[in-house]
């Protein structure tokens, strides 16, 4: 605090003691000024502002504790210190001086020392205030200026403050919100079944735990505006200095876009497939003896409109089609709530909650109809123009959530589409339990076709890799295994055992496997700067590939024309397609071998025989039966499985290789028994090949 800089106002009508309180305080270093009664000092307050008044009670014209109170009423004057000096002492007097504005008074005659001191102390108090205030106004500013929404309340759980992006979502004003308790101004409902989302705060009051109030489909109610807001939210506990916890904060912000666009398709801004599958799975859970409806819509015609007028025509007709479902949808209240999304392409769906058959029926046939009657318009250019009508085929499938339907509900509804299509077209399918058999040998079809489509697009399959870790001998340089996933064309992607059964019944098998291992090699093609530090590429080959003439042939012509040198190439084989197509898998590996490739018998130990074939083939390494690797720890049969079959292996000088290694407790039993190379979780996780290098220096 500089004195220099302090300014003080001493009013007294005597003249002799305005003159010994001039000398002593600015003796002091400050700077004064005076007035001879309560009138003077209230035009002086008006136009210097002092820091500090030192008033005398009794004076002419206006006295002190009246001029007290003027001071107090003009804006300027709420806060600044007034000092009363006067020979009163009567309780009832300073009573009434503290009621009309005086910060403190000093009892005449004037203790200079005290004087002195108590002008210190009041002017410090000041400044810790005025310092308080600030850093208050500014936290406050801040609050008031950020995107967040912000909301305190006391230890009770009552609202003490709300910033004005919280106001705005709210719908709750901070004089209003002020005291009410914050489940009432923080209103939080349930979308999908309109029911109020209770708040406990218990948590975080007592235990000082940080934690979110909205969850997945709770949304804030704007009790104003009557709508409701996407949020993400955090709640935390608010300390005092001692580390007391005295109320909470929750800052929360809208996300109500980011949500909306997550949920809808950005074309026809109907709901997207994984909304629609998001509600159709929690309907299914209720449990409830309640029927519903599902329609799978697929159009007819689209791909004629959409190959002779172009994607835009396409995508116009797409849109056209949404809003015509969504007029045909509402004409109609035999629902508790319908949920309308684009699926895919031209394909639509459409949930019917609470719905029965009669009903549903009634609005499908209402929406083939429109469909059929409907006429698209394309100008193409100036001089042609396109008429098209189009047709609807529906399949329908009623449903009860009290017992878990057989198939799935999305594919039922489906496979009623295809019977649809299959039945003429532009009519509606309701499907019936007799059809499972249709269903399965539609998904069987889809698969078929999802394969074949993929193999055609860019990025319809993708390559992983996965380290695997030597362990007996440390070795320079890398060793990976190349893994396959498949797009599922809906943001996913699909590991082998989603696919390759029915690639195998199709016989896809040859070309999927010639697509990986074209793929491995033109990758090295691409990056020959990584040859030199790889140790082994394993590339799985399937049982269906090791017949294949013309699989091997065009394999060796690859390997060939390829800059790895074929050493570097293992190639895994399972055990079971190994031993059911022997000739095969010794006729493909022995062919492989005059390279240079090397081989692994891959999930060895699944198979009854095991090791009556092992000194028929010509392999390099076994890779043990994660089965029986993950329960090492704590099974001692897995234990001594895994280890005879590494015991074995080693008698035959091949390397053995454990699959699903997924902890440090597995790692460390496979160590104690002389494993030569373990893969897993715990060594390393797939990593995408054309997205990250594959081999990291280390």
């Amino acid at each position: 605090m500089n004195v220099s800089q302090i300014h003080i106002l001493v009013v007294d009508d005597a003249q002799l003691i305005r003159n010994m309180m001039v000398q002593v305080l600015k003796k002091a270093g400050y700077i004064v000024n005076t007035a001879e009664n309560g009138q003077e000092a209230v035009d002086y307050f008006t136009e210097h502002h002092p820091d500090l008044i030192l008033m005398d009670a009794d004076m002419p014209i206006l006295n002190g504790l009246e001029a007290c109170q003027r001071i107090r009423d003009l804006p300027e004057g709420k806060n600044v210190p007034i000092l009363i000096v006067t020979a009163f002492g009567e309780r009832e007097w300073v009573d009434r001086a503290y009621q009309m504005g005086a910060t403190d008074y000093l009892t005449k005659p004037v203790n200079w020392h005290v004087l002195r001191n108590r002008i210190h102390y009041i002017l410090q108090a000041r400044q810790a205030e005025e310092a308080l205030f600030e850093e208050k106004e500014r936290a406050q500013v801040t609050l008031a200026s950020i995107g967040d929404g912000v909301i305190t309340t006391d230890a009770d759980g009552n609202v003490d403050y709300i910033n004005p992006v919280a106001t705005r979502l709210t719908g709750w004003t901070a004089a209003k919100a002020y005291g009410r308790p914050l489940q009432n101004v923080f209103f939080i409902i349930d979308e999908t079944t309109g029911e109020a989302v209770p708040i406990s705060l218990q948590r975080c009051l007592e235990q000082g735990e940080i934690d979110d109030i909205a969850k997945e489909n709770h949304v804030l109610f704007n009790h104003q505006t009557k709508d409701y807001f996407a949020i993400e939210d955090s709640v935390a506990p608010i300390r005092d200095r001692k580390g007391n916890i005295i109320g909470v904060v929750v800052v929360f912000h809208d996300v109500t876009e980011l949500v909306y666009k997550s949920k809808h398709d950005s074309l026809t801004d109907l709901y997207n497939r994984r909304e629609f599958e998001s509600r159709l799975k929690r309907i299914l859970h209720t449990r409830t003896p309640t029927e519903h409806c599902l329609l799978y819509m697929d159009l007819d015609q689209f791909k004629i409109v959409n190959d002779l007028c172009g994607h835009e025509a396409g995508d116009q007709l797409l849109k056209d089609i949404a809003l015509l479902l969504k007029q045909r949808v509402k004409e109609y209240n035999g629902y508790g709530r319908a949920t309308l999304a684009r699926l895919g392409g031209d394909e639509f769906g459409l949930l019917l909650e609470k719905c029965n058959l009669e009903q549903a029926l009634k609005i499908a046939n209402n929406i083939r109809v429109a469909v059929e009657t409907y006429r698209f318009f394309w100008r193409s250019d100036a001089q042609e123009t396109g008429v098209f009508s189009i047709g609807i085929s529906i399949g329908l499938v009623p449903f009860n959530t009290e017992h878990a339907p057989q198939h799935d509900v999305l594919a039922m509804a489906d496979a009623s589409c295809f019977a649809a299509k299959h039945a003429g077209r532009n009519i509606v399918h309701v499907y019936q339990e007799k059809h499972a058999e249709q269903l399965e040998r539609h998904k069987e079809i889809q698969w078929v076709s999802l394969i074949n489509d993929n193999l055609t697009r860019e990025n319809g399959f993708s390559l992983y890799y996965q380290p695997i870790m030597p362990l007996s001998e440390p070795e320079q340089g890398f060793y990976y295994e190349i893994l396959l996933r498949m797009d599922d064309q809906r943001g996913n992607l699909l590991s082998p055992g989603s696919f390759l059964s029915a690639a195998g019944r199709h016989n896809l098998m040859p070309v999927l496997d010639q697509w990986v291992v074209k793929t491995v090699l033109q990758w090295f093609v691409d990056n020959p700067r990584y040859i030199p530090q790889l140790t082994l590429l394993s590339i799985n080959i399937s049982g269906h590939s090791l017949s294949d003439k013309n699989f091997l042939t065009t394999v060796i012509d690859d390997i060939r024309h390829a800059p790895i040198p074929p050493y570097k190439l293992c190639f895994e084989i399972n055990e079971t397609s190994a031993i059911t197509n022997l000739s095969g898998a010794v006729n493909f590996m022995t062919q492989l071998k005059k390279l240079g490739c090397r081989f692994a018998l891959d999930n060895f130990g699944s198979g009854m025989s095991s090791f009556n074939y092992l000194k028929n083939l010509p392999i390099d390494f076994i890779k043990i039966d994660g089965d029986f690797v993950k329960g090492i720890v704590n099974d001692p049969i897995d234990y001594a499985t895994v280890k005879a079959i590494n015991d074995i292996g080693h008698l035959m000088h091949l390397k053995t290789i454990a699959e699903r290694v997924e902890t440090k407790a597995i790692l460390d039993k496979l160590k104690g028994i002389n494993v030569d190379y373990v893969q897993g979780y715990w060594v390393g996780e797939p990593q995408p090949l054309k997205i990250k290098e594959m081999i990291h220096k280390s």
